[in-house]
């Protein structure tokens, strides 16, 4: 890379101000995603411009920058330091498993993992851009511009709060503006300035800088026009896009009893349902329901027929297991619409409300009502413990369709559909699953058919089926349009036509992530967050909820394992390992396959590099340190090696022409560089000015004839080796 810069001081002074404007821009990223390990992402930071700023060759900065994010995902990832067997196992899996999601185009299989490499991929590219634009642009602000931006619009449609960032940015960016523009300057003039007068000539632009921020830190702020602006943007869209005839009537977007009938637009309405306090986002779940009657939805029977009541603190069975104790999460509500029944996330759950409260759960429904004094109560505020429910993929992998005859007659009601539903419904979702032969897989195809088959998102050009037509039938095959309510009733519908019992389920999403005057993260569920979604039945494994709508993440952030094997027995099953034989010294050695060696080669690595860690480590930054430094002074020790290693070379063209070009980048390195445009011969002459010599004119001369005149064989090769050796030991002085 070309050096433009006098003064290698004074780039490193560029280098650290965009630092800090990286920073900036990665500092809300990581606060909005809830992303841990901001140090980490720093250090890489770090290390790109280190690379840049040294001009490290890219055959030595691309794999180091490969190592360290490689070391990354098996810190993150598997809890290991260094690359044991188990963590170069992981990297080799997670690179097969998201090869084959990119090339299937099944982006609900890509890994976090590889989600994280796709980050440091960004910063990687963003820190080559920069260094292009400060290195041989010398401008940077439409990265400054960008910036600021990017920092507005942040502070101004989402939780963030970017005051002191754009203030930091502003100032960040002007200052290095103004020392490029300067730079830029002296060097299209070929301007020679010492650091003394160059400090002279970038003084008053730090100070009128300085004192900007500081007056614009101090002055008082006018108040926000707009405390939030997407509400009311939100409503001043209201009702666009609207089309009169061949559309259903037009409603307001919100939670109501009525599903008889589905289909036509809805109306966005912002207004604010409960906030909740809760570590992650949730689907909130209130009830579910049977009977598809080729419009809409009905209870078959009455939610009162069958209720369960628990008094405050029990915990209430909602047809789901419980997650691990240590992932228990808790849920704190303040309502501004009440409703006299609970809005609860998945997992049996545990709620907390005002004294004398009970809870009625509808065994048919799911609903849980509030009761005060056996009287319904809608609650201002309540919380709820809950643990999500983790499924295990060994299990789900291992569910079949002939379980599914052991099911009792209570199931009969999750495979009802109309008799006039048309067979291609039905038809359809056989051609869908053909290919799969559990029952998960065969729900996971159904739920991720929609996104891959051409259908839309839209929740106000929905047509209503005419008189004899079906809702699902309609959504399938004839408008391919619709909202959450077209998505769940034709997955649960497609589900049933294969006799896997499923239910249509109704709640709200998650909601908006947002942040109090305290710092503290909460969501905001509006009339725009009410949602359905779909819960199917798997035998041996029971209710697991799932997410067909196009733009909406699965059900209640269900994990799922990576066991392989799909016939592991659970651990209580597995018989204890027979003793081994005993043998002798001799004999043991002999009867260990190589991979059994290896493995054991492999476990004490592990355990000394656990052992010495702290020792490691502390080695590791001295090498660094001691690397860094010898980098810097390899003028004074690189013609030791250099010397030695052209003697050992044939005496011909090739070597010599190799050993010329090396001397001229130890020159430069020693500080008697060419400048540009000037001839061989005109720095052949100032270079034996430098030194008293006449070897560089000598040197140079046989090089031109070479290389201009294809004089390439009659040399004396021994005079000009002990020329070139003697200017090349003089650089080490």
């Amino acid at each position: 890379m070309k050096n433009n810069f006098q003064n290698k001081w004074l780039q490193a002074i560029f280098y650290i101000l965009v630092f800090f404007l990286l920073r900036e821009w990665l500092l809300p990223v990581l606060e909005l995603t809830n992303t841990n390990y901001l140090s980490i992402f720093i250090a890489f930071i770090v290390l790109c411009l280190v690379f840049s700023f040294f001009s490290v060759s890219w055959w030595l900065s691309g794999p180091g920058k490969l190592f360290y994010i490689a070391w990354v995902l098996v810190v993150i990832y598997t809890n290991e330091v260094f690359f044991t067997g188990e963590a170069i196992s992981f990297l080799y899996n997670d690179l097969m498993t998201n090869t084959s999601a990119l090339v299937t185009r099944d982006w609900t299989a890509v890994t976090n993992s590889f989600r994280t490499v796709l980050f440091f991929s960004l910063l990687w590219m963003t820190a080559y851009l920069i260094h292009h634009w400060i290195s041989v642009r010398m401008n940077i602000f439409l990265f400054f511009f960008m910036a600021v931006v990017f920092i507005a619009a942040l502070d101004t449609f989402s939780p963030y709060v970017g005051d002191g960032a754009i203030l930091r940015v502003m100032i960040l960016g002007l200052l290095l503006s103004g020392l490029l523009k300067v730079a830029k300057i002296l060097q299209q003039n070929h301007l020679s300035v010492t650091s003394e007068k160059y400090g002279s000539l970038v003084v008053p632009l730090i100070m009128i800088v300085a004192f900007s921020g500081a007056l614009g830190y101090v002055l008082p702020k006018a108040d926000a026009l707009w405390n939030d602006p997407v509400p009311f943007l939100q409503s001043f869209a209201e009702g666009a896009g609207s089309r009169p005839g061949g559309v259903g009537g037009i409603r307001k977007i919100g939670y109501g009893e009525d599903d008889s009938v589905l289909g036509g637009g809805f109306q966005s309405d912002s207004t604010v349902v409960f906030e909740a306090v809760v570590k992650t986002g949730q689907y909130w779940k209130i009830e579910t329901k049977d009977t598809y009657t080729s419009k809409g939805w009905e209870q078959s029977v009455d939610s009162s027929n069958e209720t369960l009541t628990y008094n405050e603190g029990d915990t209430i069975d909602t047809g789901f297991t419980t997650g691990p104790a240590e992932d228990q999460d808790v849920a704190q509500y303040t309502f501004e619409l009440q409703y006299p029944f609970l809005m609860y996330p998945y997992g049996s759950v545990t709620a907390d409300a005002q004294d004398g409260t009970s809870f009625s759960v509808s065994t048919n429904t799911q609903k849980i009502e509030t009761y005060q004094e056996n009287d319904t109560v809608a609650l201002n505020e309540y919380s709820i413990s809950f643990s999500e429910p983790t499924y295990s993929l060994t299990a789900l992998r291992g569910t079949s369709a002939a379980s599914l005859t052991e099911l009792g007659s209570e199931f009969d009601r999750y495979l009802q559909v109309p008799e006039a539903l048309p067979e291609r419904v039905s038809e359809l979702a056989q051609s869908i699953t053909q290919e799969e032969t559990n029952l998960y897989d065969k729900a996971r195809a159904i739920e991720r058919y929609f996104a891959r088959n051409g259908f839309v998102y839209d929740q106000q050009n929905i047509s209503i089926p005419e008189a004899d037509q079906d809702y699902v039938d309609q959504f399938l095959f004839d408008t391919k349009r619709g909202y959450c309510d077209n998505f769940s009733t034709s997955m649960v519908v497609m589900l049933r036509s294969l006799d896997i019992p499923a239910r249509w389920v109704k709640g709200f999403a998650e909601g908006e992530q947002m942040v109090n005057d305290n710092g503290d993260r909460f969501y905001q569920v509006t009339n725009n967050n009410a949602h359905s979604w779909v819960e199917a039945y798997l035998p041996g494994i029971g209710w697991m909820p799932f997410e067909p709508t196009i733009g909406f993440s699965r059900a209640g952030n269900i994990d799922f394992d990576i066991e392989s094997g799909a016939t592991e027995p659970p651990e209580e099953q597995v018989a204890p390992p027979k003793p081994d034989k005993p043998a002798t010294p001799d004999a043991a050695g002999d009867n260990k396959s190589i991979s059994e060696r290896f493995t054991e080669i492999m476990k004490n690595s592990v355990d000394w590099v656990s052992d010495n860690r702290g020792r490691i480590i502390l080695w590791s930054i001295i090498a660094i340190a001691i690397g860094i430094v010898l980098y810097r002074i390899r003028q004074k020790w690189m013609p030791k090696l250099l010397v030695p290693y052209y003697r050992l070379r044939k005496d011909d063209w090739n070597s010599f022409e190799s050993s010329y070009h090396r001397l001229l980048k130890q020159l430069s390195l020693y500080g008697v560089s060419r400048n540009e445009g000037q001839t061989l011969q005109s720095y052949a002459n100032y270079v034996d000015g430098f030194f008293g010599t006449r070897d560089m004119k000598t040197l140079t001369t046989a090089y031109e004839k070479g290389f201009y005149g294809s004089e390439i064989e009659s040399h004396e090769w021994l005079e000009l080796r002990e020329s070139w050796e003697n200017l090349i030991n003089r650089t080490s002085g």
